[in-house]
């Protein structure tokens, strides 16, 4: 979609050396720069032109084998003749790809899909539009059936080619998202695509890349943000002094999308990454190791949340800071003294939410859409921002809807904490029957405690009543276990 039309417009398959004018980030936001970075292009920010210049002169004048793309973002920055001239030259803006929209409107939507966009103003044959015109298309026309059903179309397409490809934990990554999109546009009742074969595909692959792979993750290490959420901790702590983490527990992808899409006048860039819950993606398992910054094998008690308080201060004290400088609390509604300098915040709305939804992932949307819009946590996340904090916000599961394939009887001794989805037990001997009579897999117990046998439900299914529908967590569907991790910063 648009990150094609941009590549196109680069003309990257042709050309190796490329002067990106892209004023409006539209090459980042499309996804368009990550693409071209596969495709083998050094990107080369113009920030300064002397700086540029020197390194010109050194690595790229003579350099005819280089694949570069120089992006210049300012406008005002001043370009030379002899550069443009060297380089083919090419604008990416608002103005110039949606030509019958209004571009000032559109920048005040800054977390709009630019996908559903581009279709949308693909689809619109009518007149050029100006702000107040822009704006209703945009809360309109833009989800019209027609344009959420081509959305859909051609996102699915794109993940099930993918799904043949072999994939990275980043890729998992790109699908989770796009996987949301799709959600997104279904459960909000603006698409009415069938889905539940391609649902179906994406959880077995990736159950299967889960079963090979995920033991490698907890190594794995990116600059763009944790790979995993017991690594959180380590990420704010390389990036930031005063820190403010807001655990919304239970939050998928989907939702957080959705609540972006709600927030269009938020003040704030955010930048969202995606990592990887702990399985099973219960909540004293994930997010116990988000406070602790520990994996669940190195906790006491991996299925109690009776520490995690006391593991949250330890791991700032043990990194410099003083007991007096971390808070931890619950709900939009906290208060705590100006000297704090570490603060772990736990809002529980989605995660209550889930386990009394009666109207599945459809109930789910409306209900946290309305949340969104009630600014609770845009003013929490405000009042952090207006203290100085950095602000970050993570969840430590999602959630997905399931049907109930009935309960399991004599099942021996259970640990403290079940699940719709996952039976943790002790003794091994009664698990034979759950695995005969019950829809489910074995999971290796990868960073968890050796001493328990972890069955967790298949596909989506649940340990409930029979034929009912519940939204719930706790197994390894790709819904569950990746995540949002977003960085929040003033403009």
């Amino acid at each position: 979609m648009l990150s094609q039309f941009i590549l196109e417009k680069m003309a990257v398959d042709y050309t190796d050396q490329v002067l990106l004018f892209d004023y409006d980030n539209l090459s980042v936001k499309s996804g368009a720069l990550r693409v071209a970075h596969t495709k083998g292009f050094q990107i080369i920010e113009y920030n300064d032109p002397e700086e540029f210049r020197y390194y010109y002169e050194l690595k790229l004048r003579d350099n005819e084998d280089i694949k570069v793309i120089v992006r210049v973002t300012d406008e005002k920055i001043y370009v030379p003749y002899d550069i443009r001239k060297k380089y083919y030259n090419v604008f990416v803006d608002y103005a110039s790809i949606f030509q019958k929209l209004d571009p000032v409107e559109l920048k005040r939507f800054r977390h709009i899909d630019l996908d559903l966009l581009y279709i949308a103003h693909q689809n619109y044959f009518g007149n050029v539009l100006g702000s107040k015109s822009t704006r209703q298309f945009i809360e309109n026309e833009m989800f019209s059936r027609k344009n959420a059903n081509e959305f859909v179309d051609t996102v699915c397409s794109k993940i099930e080619r993918r799904l043949r490809e072999k994939l990275s934990y980043r890729d998992w990554c790109g699908i989770a998202r796009d996987w949301a999109r799709v959600r997104l546009m279904v459960d909000g009742g603006f698409s009415d695509r069938d889905i539940k074969c391609i649902t179906k595909k994406i959880n077995k692959t990736f159950k299967d890349w889960m079963l090979n792979n995920y033991g490698l993750l907890s190594a794995s290490t990116s600059v763009e943000g944790p790979v995993m959420v017991h690594r959180i901790n380590d990420y704010m702590l390389s990036k930031s002094q005063r820190i403010a983490l807001i655990v919304v527990d239970g939050m998928s992808l989907e939702n957080w999308l959705s609540m972006l899409a709600s927030w269009s006048d938020l003040e704030y860039d955010i930048e969202t990454v995606c990592c990887f819950a702990l399985v099973p993606t219960v909540t004293p398992v994930s997010r116990q190791s988000i406070f602790s910054g520990k994996l669940p094998i190195s906790h006491s008690d991996p299925f109690s949340l009776r520490q995690e308080e006391k593991q949250w201060v330890e791991y700032w004290v043990s990194n410099g800071y003083k007991e007096s400088d971390v808070y931890f609390g619950r709900g939009t509604e906290v208060d705590f003294p100006y000297n704090i300098k570490v603060a772990g915040i736990i809002v529980n709305f989605i995660d209550d939410l889930m386990h009394g939804q009666i109207q599945g992932q459809k109930g789910m949307y409306r209900d946290i859409v309305h949340w969104a819009r009630s600014g609770e946590l845009k003013r929490l996340i405000r009042n952090l921002i207006n203290r100085s904090f950095d602000v970050y916000i993570a969840s430590d599961h999602g959630n997905i809807e399931v049907v109930g394939q009935g309960r399991p009887r004599n099942e021996g001794v259970l640990t403290e904490m079940t699940s719709l989805r996952t039976r943790v037990y002790q003794d091994f001997a009664v698990t034979e029957e759950v695995e005969e009579n019950f829809k489910v897999f074995t999971y290796p117990g990868v960073y968890m405690p050796k001493n328990y046998r972890y069955i967790i439900c298949d596909e989506d299914t649940a340990f409930g009543t029979k034929g009912q529908s519940y939204v719930c967590h706790g197994g390894m569907n790709i819904e569950e276990v990746i995540v949002p991790f977003a960085i929040i910063k003033e403009m």
